[in-house]
């Protein structure tokens, strides 16, 4: 595995502990009656499938680019379908906070993707100038 491709897993366990821990301070105090019982698994979660989505990323980016564009479409959809129909099935699952995971899974979704793209594009412009 390259260095690049480490230092975003190793980033990426960062980010979920510095959200961990963010999320406990929060949900311990000011937000305690909006604390989504299943949180934690929310976040694993996340941290899995971006986990894996960025090692396909990194696989397919060795590739052509219009193989590459390609694959790294298809591999964006299927992330969002799955991250669209997980929401949906997890908030007919637990109606009463549904709201609350909701939301918690927004915020997610925006801080593990705009890692994720800073990441992809760090490293396709080290392909480029390769």
């Amino acid at each position: 595995m390259q260095a690049k491709t480490l230092k975003f897993f190793a980033g990426l366990v960062l980010l979920t502990a510095l959200i961990a821990i963010s999320a406990w301070l929060l949900f311990s105090s000011a937000l305690q009656k909006y604390y989504p019982v299943i949180f934690p698994y929310i976040l694993a979660y996340f941290f899995l499938l971006n986990s894996l989505f960025f090692y396909l990323f990194s696989r397919i980016n060795k590739k052509k680019n219009t193989l590459f564009i390609q694959q790294f479409m298809i591999l964006f959809g299927v992330k969002f379908i799955l991250y669209l129909i997980s929401a949906i099935v997890v908030i007919l699952l637990f109606k009463k906070e549904a709201v609350n995971i909701a939301v918690s899974a927004m915020i997610l979704y925006l801080l593990y993707t705009g890692y994720e793209v800073f990441w992809m594009t760090t490293l396709v412009k080290r392909k480029e100038q390769n």
